[in-house]
Order: C-alpha cells, then structure tokens, then sequence
C-alpha cells in the first residue's frame, strides 16, 4: 500500500513542486486517492505496490494531473453544437483532454512491460 507522504515526497522534487506545495491538505489527498483508483484500474491491480517504482511515478504524476487538470475535464463526450429550429440535433465530440497523464502513462506502460521500437 502507498501512502501520500511518498507522493509528497516525489513531487518536492518535481517541476511542478511549488503547484503542489501549495494545495491544501484536502485537496492532495482526494488527487492522490483519485490517482491511486486511476492507476490501479489500469493495471488491473488491487492495490499499489510501493517497491515498484513505475506504479509509485505514475500515481504521482497521475495526482499532480488530476490535481491541475480535473476542473477541465469530461470523462465523456462533449457537445460540440446543438441546434433548435425544426426537430433540432447535437453534434459531440470527444474530449481534448485525456484522463490520464502522459507521464503516468509512461510509467504505466514501463510497468506493463510495453517497448516502443522505432526505427531510426
């Protein structure tokens, strides 16, 4: 089990150190709870295993994302435009933001054990 001391821990030394110093105490610990349902649902995983390094950096990152970034957010499809006259329609689209961070991402995909091969 983590615990958010270590995220706190990981994120003083990150570029957006002063973005997360300055949440308050509520605030971390709901991204950090959110974060940590996140990674696991990708991994498939009950529970983060603080040894392993990836799933650590990825609730992490994945905490300071959703801390900036939830506010913005749409887990589902945006309407794009809608029209009244006559029976009427909505156009959607789906959200620009994606709902995991990049560098969570990279992490996640270190611990699955997926290679990017390029050719070069």
């Amino acid at each position: 089990m983590i615990e958010i001391n270590v995220v706190n821990e990981y994120l003083a030394l990150h570029l957006q150190a002063d973005f997360w110093s300055a949440l308050d105490e509520s605030k971390k610990a709901a991204a950090f709870k959110m974060a940590v349902d996140d990674v696991c649902a990708y991994l498939g995983i009950a529970e983060i295993d603080p040894v392993r390094i990836f799933q650590l950096c990825a609730v992490s990152e994945q905490a300071v994302f959703l801390a900036e970034n939830y506010n913005n957010l749409n887990f589902s499809e945006q309407i794009k435009s809608e029209k009244i006259d006559g029976v009427g329609a909505r156009e959607y689209h789906p959200s620009s933001i994606p709902n995991y961070s990049p560098r969570a991402l990279t992490f996640l995909e270190r611990e699955l054990g997926v290679l990017h091969i390029s050719r070069g």
